[in-house]
């Protein structure tokens, strides 16, 4: 019973078979099917005596004019979403063509994203200068509680021409705005403003552009569209990996395009960079600050290594803000020059040099940073006299994955000046950097601007920095190699507990690389090298499994050591922080 149950269907497998053998016979077949092409080959290879042929005989007779239609507008054939569903197919964000022919179609992306901060804090202040909030006290040091909130609504427009699929877009146009609302309450006046009678706390509001561009398609470089093309306007660029040292949101004109098969990837630009507002960090619209950068970088995929990226950069940064006279802040105090020993006018000419890598050797994660850099300085604050720049920094990072758990460990190195009064500057600085390392945002030292008090107004460490510059901030101030570096060492661990939630937590112990610069402002020559241990910790919860909506708690402390007790006493120095990302 079963051989006879199994012989229809015997016969429909069979008859199956003929019918395919059939139409390999068809005359009318299209006409390079039994060509070379037809041979099953790796893309960019020849076929080979091996290679197999699956048409070795002629077809048959068929005639089928409309068996190929092409169809115009292929994206409606299956829509089924609702313009407001951002989960589905929607015009809004680029599923379907706004407008355009066949080939020329303009497609829209819409996008809402709400940033909700909230985060106390203690951090090191000093009490009013002319007027303070506690009468009769006579100590440098005051209270240290401050809580800080935040609201950014960011809006982000594109109009892209082109059908994108395969090849690059043809044009984009691309606006971002964004709105800050931004509130500071501390327990000491003359911290926020400079002037004590408006109090301890502070709410501001800001309006400013992250991206403001035309990106131009210029030539298909190759048959694996390789390409070449233009962005001018305001524009994200990162100089390496991690936003060792010129991470910004700055106007200027970027060439760039991949070469052998998207293998390469260049780019050569210009930026002029522009102020940032001080309470908000986003960009003053249309503030100019008299400074050029101009990089050239080249990457390199697999290089050594398969999965392993290299990128040789070259970046000259022209910083002429110091001829424009005094510059003060929105909150009155003076940015340019730094106030700090002759505050007399800079003028900064240096260079970079970096080789930076990211991705795995075997099982092994790694990326590295190296820079070097060379100039002068047309005079410089602490040294009180032009001096010629040479400075090194170097960072890297090894991690291993264990199924879901990433163990990591990792040093940086900021060399430092070991004499502030000649004219050389060994001590290294950045452009405007947001190093995403160690701990990144979750880390106390990183993320929290200490001021350098009692030795000048300027900051010991920036906010979002990991370089002790001591200048008066980077939204505003200029680079200051004088400086006593850093050296620093970390572990840490990525968890991800489940596809919601992930959690991260790194331990570092920090150093100044020399403390001869802090010794002559502090007038204490017996400040010492151990800054202490930064611990920190985070978790990254995702309710519906996407990035719509993002809650993030984190927490931070740095447990002083000598160092930071001989500045700013024993007190253990905490943050803690909430975001609420919701995206649309």
């Amino acid at each position: 019973m079963s051989r006879l149950a199994l012989h229809p269907l015997s016969l429909a497998l069979g008859s199956l078979i003929f019918l395919q053998c059939d139409f390999l016979n068809a005359e009318d077949a299209p006409p390079n099917l039994c060509s070379d092409t037809a041979y099953r080959t790796i893309p960019g290879e020849s076929p080979s005596e091996t290679t197999p042929n699956f048409c070795e005989v002629e077809p048959p007779n068929k005639s089928s004019e409309n068996e190929y239609e092409s169809v115009h507008n292929r994206w409606n054939m299956f829509y089924q979403g609702k313009w407001y569903d951002p989960y589905n197919q929607n015009i809004l964000k680029g599923d379907l063509p706004l407008f355009g022919g066949p080939g020329h179609e303009w497609f829209l992306e819409l996008d809402f994203t709400s940033l909700t901060l909230v985060e106390g804090r203690n951090l090191p202040t000093p009490v009013g200068g002319v007027s303070t909030s506690r009468p009769g006290t006579n100590n440098v040091l005051g209270r240290t509680d401050q809580i800080l909130g935040e609201e950014n609504l960011i809006f982000q427009m594109a109009l892209i021409r082109g059908n994108t699929v395969f090849k690059p877009q043809e044009f984009e146009l691309r606006v971002t705005p964004i709105l800050n609302f931004n509130y500071a309450n501390v327990d000491e006046t003359g911290f926020l403003r400079v002037d004590p009678s408006r109090g301890s706390d502070r709410d501001d509001f800001h309006f400013g552009f992250k991206e403001l561009f035309a990106d131009i398609h210029l030539a298909d470089l190759s048959d694996r569209y390789d390409f070449a093309s233009t962005r001018l306007g305001i524009q994200r660029f990162n100089s390496d990996f991690r936003g060792f040292v010129f991470f910004d949101e700055a106007p200027g004109a970027r060439l760039f395009g991949t070469l052998d098969n998207n293998k390469y990837q260049w780019n050569l630009a210009w930026f002029s960079r522009l102020d940032k507002d001080v309470n908000s960090l986003q960009n003053k619209v249309f503030d100019m600050r008299d400074e050029q950068v101009m990089v050239a970088n080249l990457y390199k995929q697999d290089l050594f290594f398969l999965g392993h990226t290299v990128e040789g950069v070259v970046i000259h940064r022209e910083d002429t803000a110091g001829s424009n006279g005094l510059h003060y802040d929105d909150n009155g105090f003076l940015v340019r020059p730094a106030s700090i020993g002759t505050e007399k006018g800079k003028n900064v000419y240096n260079t970079y040099l970096g080789l930076n890598s990211d991705g795995h050797i075997g099982p092994i994660n790694v990326n590295s940073s190296y820079y070097y850099t060379f100039g002068s300085e047309s005079h410089n604050a602490i040294a009180n006299r032009a001096t010629k720049i040479d400075a090194h920094m170097g960072a890297l990072e090894i991690s291993h994955d264990f199924n879901w758990i990433r163990l990591k460990t990792s040093a940086f190195y900021a060399s430092g000046d070991k004499n502030p009064f000649d004219n050389k500057a060994n001590g290294f600085d950045t452009i405007f950097d947001n190093p995403q390392f160690a701990g990144g945002d979750n880390s106390y030292w990183q993320r929290q601007g200490i001021p350098f008090i009692g030795g000048g107004g300027v900051a010991l460490v920036n906010r979002f920095s990991l370089i002790p510059d001591l200048k008066p901030g980077k939204e505003q101030g200029q680079s200051n190699f004088v400086n006593p570096g850093l050296r620093l060492y970390n572990i840490g661990a990525d968890l991800s507990l489940t596809p919601k939630l992930q959690l991260t937590s790194n331990a570092s112990y920090l150093e100044f690389d020399r403390t001869e610069t802090l010794e002559a402002l502090r007038q204490d020559g017996s400040i010492d090298q151990s800054i202490g241990f930064d611990l920190s910790t985070g978790i990254i919860y995702r309710p519906f499994l996407n990035n719509n909506v993002q809650i993030r708690l984190a927490g931070g402390a740095l447990l002083p050591s000598k160092g930071i007790k001989n500045l700013y006493g024993d007190d253990v120095l905490y943050h803690g922080f909430t975001n609420l990302i919701l995206n649309y």
